[in-house]
Order: C-alpha cells, then structure tokens, then sequence
C-alpha cells in the first residue's frame, strides 16, 4: 500500500473541553448511565429489537446497484432510482461499487482495534480545543452539556495539505496504510456518483467536479461501546451533514443508523458491504433544493460495541457554493444565497450540529 503525504490543519473546531473515553466507562460496567449521558426525554431513542423493524433499503427502492449503471438497459432505472431517493429520502445505499471487500474488512478491523488500544495510546491522538482532527469528542462546549454515547477518530484526507501526522496513529499496524487506501477508493467512487447525480439533474455529467475543485474529503470512524440502557442515550445526536455527500460504512451486525422522516425515526437495515450516501447541506444548496439532507442519528446496543466509518466530501474551503443555475427558471427560483465554504464551515461549528435549522437560517434567502 501506499504511504500518505502530510501537512497541518487549520483551527476550524468547537471543541474546548476533554471528556472522559466512553470506552473506558462502559469497561466498569456501569448499572446506570452516568446522568451526563442521560438524553431529555424528547431526544430519547427507539431501540427496534427486530429486523421486521428496520427500514429495508432494498424494499424501499433505495438501494443503487452500480453494476447495473455500467450495462445500457439498466443504466436509466438505476438512475431514475438514485433521483428518487435524493428526492424523497435524502439518502441511498449503494452495492457493487468496486471497492474491494477484503479492503473493507481491513479498514474495520483496524478501527475496531485502534479503539480497543490501551487509553494512553488513544489520548496521544487526542483532538486539540479547536480542531477536528484527532481522537474525542467534538462539539464539547459546556461542562454541563448532555454527551454522546460514543468516541470519534477524525482525520482529514484531502486536500492532502491539510493531512497531520500527529493525528495518524501509527498502531495497529497497518493503519495509516490501509485508510490511506480505503480513502483513496471511495474518493473515486465519490467523483462517479457526482458524476451520476449530475445527469440525473440533466446537468453535464462534469458539472460538480468543476464546482468542487480542490475537494476538502474527511474520515470520521466512530465507535458506540454497549450500553446498559440504550433508550436513555444516543452514540451520535440528531443533526444533518454540512458537506456534500456522506459515504457510510456500516457494521453489518449491529444496526445503529436512523433517519428521520414523516416525524418518524427509521433504523436503516445494513447490507454487507454496501455504503449509505447522504446527500447533505451543500448538495440541498447546489441542487436548489431538489435533493433533500436528511436528519439522522446514531443509537447504540445493550450488548454490542458499533464501528461505523463515514467519510465527508464537499467542495474546497474557497469555493463558492449556490444553486445550479441550469435549476433555477420562473417556476423554481432560487431558494438559496451564494457563500464560500469556509464562512458556512465556521458557522456550522461555530453554531453545532443539532438539526438543519441552522443551516437555514446560513444559507435561506
């Protein structure tokens, strides 16, 4: 494998206070949920117990194969899929999208064994007040703020610049290689579905590649110890993503993800090997709001730990982001103003993650 260059961050974090690994206080076996982990009632989850409960992907018309875009008399269904669900949904799977399944399986082991590291090695990587790389929590801004159930590794991909050493960790082995080439793939899986999203909208199919230019591309694994009453905490709040396309790898054995939709929230069955895009906050804005973000969340298990890897792709921090002039006529005006990404980067950290009213209030004319 390959070997990644490296650079430093800029201060884009909200970050100001360290908290304690939730790792290491789901090993002592707590009998009750620590009240700073104790979620308002409103923001309490449902924990389905059975798959008949899950929301199905592959029923639900969700689920884009990608083989079949590469053959002719399947390519327009497929598509005609993928807009549905940008539209209605906010969100789809994807199978068969060439990366390699044993790649896959390496890039979770290692995450899960980088979490299973003793703490003083994790804390080495430790996130910096104001930074969103690194090992944490982000978003700890009061000493009395309800936490999430969970732990993150961030690291930012590209631009390869902004890539730091100083967060990647050198153990397990292989680690710094093996993310360097899952990031790599999905990459290039990201510039096929913007390519995809583009002819869906009748946009050429170079369209976002253009607007995105040196393309900002962020890793996140995150891990949600078992807890002892899941319906009393969440591994990860409510918000929507600020980038443009979320590609998630999910544990296949432990289901965790929820959508929000219709005032409901749907767990979202895994698939072996797929990966869940979201649409998010930039893609609503360049699409004029014809493909939706979508709010969701992240629960945990009474018995199982979760690793999940998502990956965040938008376009670079001094691009100009607005909607796409080809969908704006009389009949669908522009709902949206023009911004660089960086201004709505600091806003969104500066402001948090919870829900999408915020980015309304940003980004509405």
């Amino acid at each position: 494998m390959v070997s990644p260059d490296f650079g430093s961050s800029p201060n884009w974090g909200r970050s100001l206070i360290s908290v304690e690994s939730v790792e290491e206080l789901a090993k002592t076996n707590p009998q009750q949920v620590p009240d700073r982990y104790v979620k308002i009632d409103e923001e309490r989850p449902e924990i389905f117990e059975s798959p008949i409960d899950l929301f199905d992907t592959e029923k639900n018309n969700t689920v884009i194969d990608m083989s079949k875009i590469a053959q002719a008399q399947h390519r327009d269904e497929e598509i005609r899929k993928m807009a549905k669900a940008c539209e209605e949904w906010g969100f789809f799977q994807v199978v068969n999208h060439g990366i390699p399944h044993s790649l896959i399986d390496t890039v979770k082991r290692i995450g899960k064994e980088f979490f299973q590291l003793p703490l003083e090695k994790k804390q080495s990587y430790s996130l910096r007040p104001g930074d969103l790389q690194g090992y944490g929590q982000t978003f700890v801004v009061s000493e009395n703020q309800k936490l999430d159930w969970g732990n993150l590794l961030g690291l930012i991909m590209y631009p390869s610049e902004l890539r730091d050493l100083n967060f990647w960790p050198t153990e397990p082995a292989g680690f710094r290689e093996t993310v360097y080439a899952y990031n790599t793939e999905i990459k290039k899986l990201a510039g096929q579905l913007l390519a995809l999203i583009a002819e869906s909208l009748h946009l050429q199919p170079d369209f976002f590649e253009k607007k995105f230019g040196n393309a900002y591309q962020k890793m996140r694994m995150n891990y949600y110890p078992p807890c002892v009453s899941p319906d009393l905490v969440l591994g990860l709040s409510a918000h929507a993503d600020m980038v443009a396309l979320t590609l998630l790898l999910q544990d296949d054995e432990v289901p965790g993800l929820q959508i929000h939709k219709d005032d409901q929230w749907r767990s979202v069955k895994p698939i072996p090997y797929a990966l869940v895009i979201n649409t998010g906050n930039m893609m609503e804005v360049m699409t004029n709001g014809r493909y939706k973000s979508i709010v969701h969340r992240a629960v945990t298990n009474k018995e199982k730990a979760r690793l999940s890897i998502g990956v965040f792709y938008a376009p670079g921090f001094t691009e100009k982001i607005g909607p796409a002039p080809e969908l704006i006529d009389d009949n669908h005006p522009s709902l949206f103003r023009k911004f660089i990404h960086q201004d709505y980067m600091q806003d969104y950290y500066t402001r948090g993650t919870k829900g999408k009213s915020s980015f309304y209030e940003f980004a509405s004319i």
